[in-house]
């Protein structure tokens, strides 16, 4: 390689810089290939990861993509192959690294390093063996090596010395240090017993104490600390490695340890006390396997504390017991002693001189060992003082003393110990964006376990973070939920991919999605720099450089250029080290600013507990009955998250009232009102705790709020709304607020947060605030719902319709205050039916009033409220020459050309025309050049001095939470604009062409998305009298108005040509550029360029609509064309656009071409059959044969008359008409049969459905008497008893036309009816099937039907057909249409028949398959009407086996044939809770995965649709579940499903 001296060995450190260097000039690949991974921000970290296919999808052709793996194959090898020589080198040249235990992959008779200069930890505190810096760095490079080099597992930890509290867990196949003999009496030595020839508990138990009680005494005549390790390899098995950790399976510990305690007495005869105080109990700790779950393994260890009062001048021996004697006591003692990293027994000398000699020796050391040990006991600890405590609080709070300053935290997690759990309550209280958690076992029995019991997060995994960030945002939840990503899999799935992985696999195969999902967090359009924390929390040691968290940490470190966001916690100092070792070896960076490793766990908890509650608290309660209030739990206002749920006790408790704090909170939260912020819940709260200074009660609000009462007294609807329509700024917004902080003791209180959230959505979370804490049917307590600056009536009827269907026909009210901006706010409110009000910008003498006595309130408490100037503009009636003095006033001296004027210009400019617009905080950062610096950082509000009184800094909650800054009032940002244009010379034009050039409006970054819809509206959106506007416009307002400027024309086609640029995937910009040329300056040639161009971008009714109205004025027969295209396409619009301004409207579907086509065609019936020629004898079958097609007109008998000759005459000339009407007919029926059958309404208008199912029904029966009588046939047949085969079959059709049993729907309707006629009916399908010459499928569906409905209606009849006949019949139908058949019949049948049973045996995997395909086929069958329509069920599956585990609906409407309102057990659901209903049904699990539902029978998973609204929580959460089953035509539905977790 050319240039290898100019890239870093590692491939992984290579920026994308050096990866297109590498490509372009190395390799000399196409330059446009290297750009294009330049651009995809592809660093060595992600080149790494790539294969030929991924880069063939970046669009690299194949022979130079497979040369470019090739050759970074070919570069990593030789990377590797260095390093391995380098440690081979290091190996070698040293002699003490060679012997060092951090490298030695052979057991080491030497004592492990002395470490007593490191440890300031004394003997009695749980002293761990350790290591000296040097060791620990070189171990570092060793451990980094045996990762990439050596198949071996890293080095583990011990757990900490004499200490069972500890949540220290091993991992299986890991290493442990080499055993160590004594050092410095203090550090323990180590001894391993793999413990693999214990075959059962007892010879385990027994096993167990023989090796402890030789260890203890060993370490006790020695003086020495000491560990005995069961479950660790040891030299004397060559199976594994020496130190390996493999576990031992125990089953009951409490035997194991008894038997421990009673063994100590039999032992240690000679001082069993002594013993026993220097013996601890066995520590049981857990084996992890490597993919992070626990293997039901433990190491047994047993520490061994020789305190120096204890032993001090004794001698211990012990009795052994014989494992090859049947575990007989010895007959003689044993003397035992550490020697080395063994345990020696003195007594084992053979030669008795040479045994005095030892024991001679033993006993003059004696004294020197026991003052050695007293030395070391004695030595006093180096206490560290810690200032962790305050570092933990100034790094979560950027030093501000509150959780305030991040938007959000990201939580990074690894596994959990059952001890630490009740320590992380902390995560309740900081504001989640999500959690990246390593713990399988997290949602079962961890962190996320104890998470979720008190508050809601959404169990996701990182591949559900790839796709568009708006669709992401709505489907997961973002911002409103907690996400819990599962980065490693679960245990309590079934699936494959939710399989735990060691960390060699995990890299192979979920490093890349955990990448690409930190890319997406990092988004600065989804998340803003600096302005969120990630938090790695630490929870289990990370033992090596591989481990996925490791690897996580790098991630976010690339993206986000650094560690200044990045926080560790550690559970030790230890652990810290390792970590911090880790992170130096890849970035070379120190972390120590940035970690917390001194705290105990339960100090990070309380610290941040204290940060989130400023004082006591007190339970948050809502009204119910008779007074009576209950507790809304945290994790109920959790499931709300398009609500604002005002409780009756808002605000209480929250401070401590009489704190300078509060004083200084509530003088800055009244400040910021009365400037121009929306109000706040505390607002109100403040005047009521001072109600010698209440708040301003406008003339409107007794109104107002007895309007609202008035709706509780004898409703006639579930739902009803009431309108508040208000002129912008002039307190709309807050007089409903104010009402409803009133009433809150009344009613259940909520407003909505979010506009776009689905209204079904919703619904389900205004029922579930209605209903909560209970369980009796009437819900008295009724519910008012805030939806503000809504801008038209119309949007909140579809909200309103939904409430309706979900409440059903419960004795329950939900009350809409639909609050409505609207400059004609008077005219509006004249004209709506519905009960309303309004508000408008002018005061009365009594509003004026207040005002003024609120003025001189504030002059008490504030230095210049004359400065609060949203206040003041009402205080002053609306005044225009207040509002133009103040704008004159301060832009008096503006230099228009500084930063600051430019960016006062483009706020006031979107205030003016597009009401509450503003711009992020990080956005006027960037454009005032603003840096960011750590604490002490200059606020856009300072730099915007003197003009920032005109602004306000505010919170928006708009996918997320960010700050932002806007004008303080829209009357005052208009005067502005004016201002600014005369006596500035910078006109309006100046403005938006400034902002439409600056690169800066249009980059990432947080509330760009909301800027530029402001920015677009400005440009696009025209006034319509009936949005409550003055007057209509044939453009905005902004175009407009620059038109009117000196050379308007001009402007416009600048700004609107630069706007297209700027919106190149937008097609309303160019239409409205093209309606300017042609409509403002007549040049049509360019407004037909510009129309198209905006067609090519999306053709749609109004894109080629605009097409027409160009073309009409140059050749208005082109435009007829266009406008027939524009019709045509009108009908596919996409309802995002084409519905915006009426999505509230209900789809519905117009039978009435159907019904009116019957009625004319029955007419025409009755007119031809009363002609002459028809009312002869035998004439009525002259007549059939005629519309059948099979008789021509001129073939009829008549009298041979000249008016009957002229009759036929005229009837020839209309026969093709005549004979095409009965198949249309035909037709007609049929799509209504399955129009019923299959669909009911989704509204509740039983009256409309019930006269058109009568209308039709009549018609239905006269056609029948026309067509279909068999009275005939059957006369005939008493004469010709033997009819041909031809004749009986067709005389088993008429029968069965006859009797609406002709098709698969009208059979189904045979489930309803019960009808006896059934048997008869089956028995003339099968005889049709059997005696066809040609087996139609449609015969074979219809007999299966008949012989199913008739086995479920009459279980004993003998006529029924055995299942294995209709199965066998059933699988060869299936063979023959195969899965592209165009109707769902026979994949109806196929749930019926194979759906699973209840064991997980002899299952039919093709069932997903027909799942799959019953859904195409009906979405090609009844699209349309089920976009109006929800599907009928007429199966359940039931608790029996065969076919009598089929549940008709008509059968589970039996057990309730005398309750009134049977519907609303059905509309509400709760039919699914009678006893009699659970009883019937079988309840199966499944699970939901990406918004998904699924059955689960073992290892098949197939995809079911919830039935009901909101039967699905939002979020796209991965739970289980379980559930009732229904089989639809689009195929099976659930019922009453229930989660796992509740």
């Amino acid at each position: 390689m050319s240039h290898k001296g100019e890239l870093p060995r590692r491939v992984e450190d290579w920026t994308k810089e050096q990866v297109h260097h590498w490509l372009a000039k190395d390799l000399k690949v196409d330059h446009a290939w290297a750009d294009r991974l330049y651009k995809e921000d592809v660093s060595g970290e992600e080149l790494v990861c790539f294969n030929v296919e991924y880069l063939q999808k970046l669009g690299i052709k194949f022979g130079p993509a497979v040369r470019i793996i090739n050759k970074l194959e070919t570069l990593r090898k030789s990377y590797e192959n260095e390093s391995q020589t380098d440690a081979q080198t290091n190996i070698s040249t040293t002699q003490l690294y060679s012997e060092s235990p951090g490298c030695s992959s052979t057991q080491d008779t030497d004592t492990w390093p002395n470490i007593s200069e490191r440890t300031d930890h004394s003997m009695s505190s749980g002293r761990q063996n350790t290591i000296t810096q040097e060791t620990e760095s070189h171990m570092g490079k060793c451990l980094l090596d045996r990762t990439t080099t050596i198949n071996t597992q890293p080095y583990k930890d011990f757990c900490q010395f004499d200490q069972h509290s500890s949540s220290h867990r091993y991992i299986e196949n890991y290493c442990l240090p080499p055993e160590s003999g004594p050092s410095n009496l203090t550090d323990a030595v180590h001894e391993y017993k793999l413990l693999a020839r214990a075959e059962n508990t007892d010879a385990m138990k027994k096993k167990i104490n023989k090796e402890v009680f030789r260890f203890a005494a060993g370490c006790m005549n020695s003086r020495t600390n000491g560990t005995i390790h069961f479950g660790v390899a040891d030299s004397k098995n060559s199976t594994y490695s020496h130190g390996e950790i493999i576990g031992v399976s125990v089953e009951e510990t409490d035997s194991i340890i008894d038997y421990f305690n009673q063994g100590i007495k039999s032992s240690f005869e000679e001082n069993p006390e002594d013993a026993k105080r220097c013996i601890r109990q066995p520590r049981f700790v857990e084996v992890l396997s490597c993919n992070s779950t626990l293997s039901g393994k433990y190491v047994i260890e047993v520490d061994v504390v020789p305190y120096h009062s204890i032993v001090c001048g004794k001698m211990y021996r012990i009795r052994t017991f014989d494992e090859e004697n049947q575990w007989k006591k010895s007959k003689g003692h044993s003397l035992f002693i550490r020697e080395g990293a063994a345990t020696r027994d003195v007594y084992k000398i053979g030669n008795p001189s040479e045994l005095q000699a030892e024991l001679v020796k033993l006993n003059t050391n004696l004294p020197l060992l026991d003052t050695i040990r007293k030395g070391a006991e004695m030595k006093p600890q180096i206490k560290q003082t810690s200032n962790d405590g305050e570092k933990l609080v100034n790094l979560l709070t950027y030093g501000g003393g509150t959780l305030d300053y991040y938007n959000y935290y990201i939580i990074v997690t690894n596994k959990s110990h059952p001890e630490q759990l009740q320590h992380l309550q902390f995560l309740t209280t900081l504001k989640l964006f999500c959690v990246l958690d390593f713990d399988p076992d997290s949602v079962k029995n961890g962190s996320c376990h104890e998470y979720r019991k008190v508050r809601i997060a959404n169990l996701h995994t990182p591949g559900q973070f790839h796709g568009d960030p708006g669709t992401l945002t709505q489907n997961l939840n973002l911002y409103k939920q907690t996400s819990w990503i599962l980065c490693n899999g679960r245990v309590d799935m079934n699936k494959g991919g939710d399989k735990p992985l060691p960390p060699s696999e995990w890299l192979k195969t979920k490093a890349g999605e955990v990448q690409d999902m930190i890319s997406y967090l990092c988004n600065p359009d989804i998340l803003p720099r600096g302005r969120f924390l990630v938090i790695f929390l630490l929870l289990s040691v990370v033992e090596a450089m591989n481990d996925p968290i490791f690897e996580t940490f790098m991630s976010f470190y690339k993206n986000l250029r650094g560690t200044q966001n990045i926080l560790s916690i550690c559970t030790s100092v230890n652990a810290f080290q390792k970590w911090k070792d880790f992170i130096q070896t890849r970035t070379e960076l120190d972390i120590n600013g940035q970690n917390i490793c001194e705290l105990e766990l339960s100090q990070i908890n309380g610290s941040i507990l204290g940060l989130g509650k400023r004082k006591k608290t007190t339970e948050r309660l809502l009204p119910s009955d008779g007074g009576s209030s209950v507790l809304l739990k945290q994790i109920d206002e959790d499931s709300m998250p398009a609500l604002d749920v005002l409780c009756q006790n808002q605000c209480e408790n929250v401070y401590d009232e009489d704190s300078e704090e509060f004083q200084d909170f509530k003088k800055r939260t009244e400040a910021e009102f009365y400037r121009g912020d929306k109000v706040k819940w505390w607002n109100f709260y403040f005047s009521d705790k001072t109600p010698t200074k209440p708040f301003v009660k406008r003339d409107k609000y007794t109104q107002i709020k007895q309007l609202i009462r008035s709706q509780t007294k004898e409703p006639t609807s579930t739902c009803v709304m009431l309108n508040l329509f208000h002129q912008p700024g002039c307190g709309g917004t807050t007089l409903a607020m104010h009402v409803m902080w009133d009433l809150r003791r009344e009613f259940r209180c909520a407003v909505l947060k979010d506009n776009t959230v689905p209204k079904t959505e919703v619904a389900q979370q205004v029922a579930q605030l209605l209903r909560f804490g209970k369980s009796e049917p009437s819900f008295k307590t009724p519910v008012l719902l805030l939806v503000e600056d809504s801008e038209e009536t119309e949007n909140t009827q579809e909200l309103q319709h939904c409430l309706r269907k979900i409440i059903g026909e419960l004795d329950a009210l939900v009350i809409i205050l639909n609050c409505i901006r609207s400059k004609t706010a008077k005219e509006k409110y004249k004209n709506c039916v519905i009960e309303s009000q309004y508000i408008t910008a002018a005061l009365s003498k009594d509003e004026q009033k207040a005002f003024e006595v609120k003025l001189q309130e504030l002059q008490e408490i504030h230095e210049t409220p004359e400065n609060f100037y949203s206040f003041m503009i009402m205080k002053n009636n609306f005044s225009k020459k207040y509002v133009k003095d103040v704008a004159n006033n301060i832009l008096r001296d503006v230099d228009v050309g500084i930063k600051q004027a430019q960016l006062l210009s483009i706020l006031a400019l979107l205030m003016t025309y597009v009401a509450e617009s503003n711009i992020s905080v990080s956005i006027c950062e960037d454009f005032l050049g603003i840096k960011r610096r750590l604490w002490g950082k200059e606020s856009v509000m300072d730099k915007m001095e003197p003009y920032s009184c005109l602004l306000i800094e505010l919170q928006v909650e708009e996918h997320g939470v960010y700050k932002a800054i806007r004008f303080i009032h829209q009357r005052i940002a208009a005067e502005c604009v004016e201002v600014l244009n005369e006596r500035h010379c910078s006109p309006k034009s100046d403005i938006i062409q400034n902002m439409l050039h600056c690169d800066l409006f249009f980059d990432r970054g947080i509330g760009r998305d909301n800027l530029l819809q402001s920015l677009k509206s400005m440009l696009i959106t025209r006034q319509r009298k009936t949005e409550g506007n003055e007057k209509d416009t044939l453009f905005s307002p902004l175009i407009e108005d620059i038109n009117s400027e000196h050379n308007g024309a001009k402007k416009i086609q600048d700004i609107l040509t630069q706007a297209s640029k700027r919106f190149d995937k937008d097609f309303a910009v160019p239409q409205a550029l093209a309606r300017h040329y042609y409509l403002n300056e007549k040049n049509f040639a360019l407004a037909k360029d510009w129309a198209n161009k905006s067609k090519d971008i999306k053709e749609n009714s109004y894109t080629v609509d605009t097409v027409g109205q160009v073309e009409f004025l140059e050749l208005a027969q082109a435009a007829i064309q266009a406008f027939q295209t524009a019709q045509v396409l009108a009908k596919t619009d996409d309802i995002a656009e084409v519905e915006e301004r009426r999505h509230w409207k209900q789809n519905t579907y117009n039978i009435s071409g159907y019904i009116s086509e019957i009625d004319i065609t029955m007419t025409v019936f009755d007119i031809v059959k009363g002609l002459p020629m028809f009312e002869e004898k035998h004439s009525h079958a002259y007549f059939k044969q005629v519309f059948k097609g099979k008789m021509p007109l001129t073939s009829i008998p008549t009298d041979q008359s000249d008016a009957q000759e002229k009759l036929i005459a005229v009837l020839k000339d209309f026969e093709k008409f005549l004979t095409s009407l009965k198949p249309a007919l035909d037709r007609d029926f049929k799509f209504l049969e399955e129009f019923f059958t299959y669909t009911r309404e989704k509204g509740v208008d039983k009256e409309k459905q019930e006269k058109n199912r009568k209308c039709i029904s009549d018609h239905f029966k006269s056609y029948m008497s026309l067509f279909c009588s068999s009275e005939e046939k059957q006369s005939t047949k008493k004469f010709k008893p033997k009819l041909s085969s031809y004749m009986e079959i067709e005389e088993c059709r008429m029968f069965l036309e006859e009797k609406r049993a002709n098709n698969f729907p009208r059979i189904l309707q045979f489930l309803e009816s019960r009808d006896d006629m059934i048997e008869q009916i089956a028995e003339k399908h099968s005889f049709i099937y059997k005696n066809s010459s040609t087996k139609s499928h449609q015969d074979l569906t219809n007999h299966l039907l008949a012989h199913i409905i008739l086995k479920v209606i009459k279980p004993k009849s003998k006529r029924a057909k055995p299942q294995k006949e209709m199965t066998d019949l059933l699988k060869e139908l299936l063979q023959e249409v195969g899965l592209q058949h165009q109707f769902p019949e026979p994949y109806y049948l196929a749930l019926l028949l194979l759906w699973p049973r209840k064991s997980h045996s002899d299952q039919n995997k093709d069932i997903t398959t027909y799942v799959e395909r019953i859904r195409i086929s009906c979405r090609k069958q009844f699209s349309h009407m089920f976009r109006a329509r929800t599907p009928i069920v007429h199966f359940y599956l039931g608790k029996s086996d065969g076919l009598d585990r089929l549940v008709s609906k008509a059968a589970l409407d039996g057990f309730f044939s005398k309750v009134r309102e049977r519907n609303v057990l059905w509309q509400s659901a709760d039919i699914f809770k009678e006893q009699q209903v659970k009883d019937k049904l079988l309840r199966i699990n499944g699970t939901i995965e990406q918004g998904e539902l699924y059955a689960e029978y073992g290892n098949l998973r197939i995809p079911v649709r919830p039935a009901y609204l909101g039967g699905i929580r939002s979020g796209h959460s991965t739970e289980k579940v379980s559930f009732y089953v229904g089989f639809a035509i689009d195929g099976p539905l659930a019922y009453d499903i229930q989660y796992e977790d509740s």
